[in-house]
């Protein structure tokens, strides 16, 4: 028999189970054999029985104590977490580039909306988290405690991310598709600079190095190619700064997201902090602010 953990066979106290088989046709089996068990009982699921048996008329010994001792510990199949890992992947990254597209798609007609635009897409979001936050406060999940939290960081948050979509999509309606993503991977590199400066986050060389690499990337990309042929040809420079500007919104406010889950654990006593809390109260201060930059940009 073997078991998850170490056994071994040794004098143990009496609070461990032991097992005595008694024979007179065998002198070796006089002794009792004492099996000890894992110290912490509940390490693995088991199920022990014990039974007695008469033994036969012409036996010596009067009765044999039979104890069986089954152990099973369940492993997650590592198989099955990685097939559904990778299919939770492929569905982001889809969900992800449907996203982009329809984000163009919706600023072809919409190219003299854009603040409209913005507002509807956050109507939709305050409407879809705030429903599954009332949801997951009724089952318990979210705590009064959670809901009480500053609301002045959750403001921030929708500010930076009202100015990020606003300008996003102001930008986004006068670029070209495929310079759209190119230009929102600067949001990496503002993301760094702000954890660092804002979180007091340390990196190393080679994270340094990465995001640098992304930057001139990004540089390269918008620049190659002849004149007439380059990404931006023919674009004014201040709409790839407003989408690199709309990157740094959002950027900000991912990182303030961050340091409300941080904060949080600490008043919440270690509990952490449900993401719906967050996005829901994100969104409706975004709400807000761009009903807010609507009356001043329009």
């Amino acid at each position: 028999m073997s078991f998850p953990l170490t056994s071994s066979f040794r004098s143990l106290p009496s609070h461990f189970a032991a097992s005595f088989l008694v024979n007179s046709n065998s002198a070796k089996l006089q002794s009792p054999i004492l099996m000890s068990l894992p110290q912490n009982p509940s390490s693995f699921p088991r199920h022990i029985s014990r039974s007695f048996t008469r033994a036969p008329a012409n036996s010596s010994a009067v009765f044999r104590s039979n104890l069986r001792v089954r152990a099973s510990s369940k492993t997650p199949n590592q198989a099955t977490d990685a097939k559904l890992i990778a299919i939770s992947s492929a569905v982001t990254i889809t969900f992800a580039v449907a996203n982009r597209v329809l984000y163009k798609l919706a600023l072809v007609p919409m190219k003299e909306y854009p603040f409209f635009l913005a507002q509807f897409t956050t109507f939709g979001y305050v409407a879809i988290y705030f429903s599954i936050l009332f949801l997951r406060y009724r089952a318990g999940i979210v705590a009064n405690e959670m809901l009480s939290l500053p609301k002045s960081r959750f403001a921030a948050i929708g500010m930076l991310e009202a100015l990020g979509v606003a300008s996003g999509m102001a930008s986004a309606a006068m670029l070209p598709g495929p310079a759209i993503p190119i230009l929102n991977q600067t949001f990496l590199v503002w993301q760094l600079l702000f954890s660092a400066v804002l979180l007091g986050r340390r990196y190393s060389f080679n994270q340094i190095a990465g995001c640098l690499l992304v930057a001139v990337g990004v540089i390269v990309a918008v620049t190659s190619g002849s004149e007439t042929s380059q990404v931006l040809s023919g674009i004014k420079l201040m709409w790839p700064g407003v989408m690199i500007a709309s990157a740094a919104f959002q950027a900000g406010a991912s990182i303030i997201k961050e340091f409300v889950f941080i904060d949080a654990a600490k008043r919440l006593h270690g509990k952490s902090l449900d993401i719906f809390v967050v996005n829901s109260f994100g969104s409706g201060f975004q709400v807000v602010k761009e009903l807010h930059y609507f009356h001043y940009f329009t």
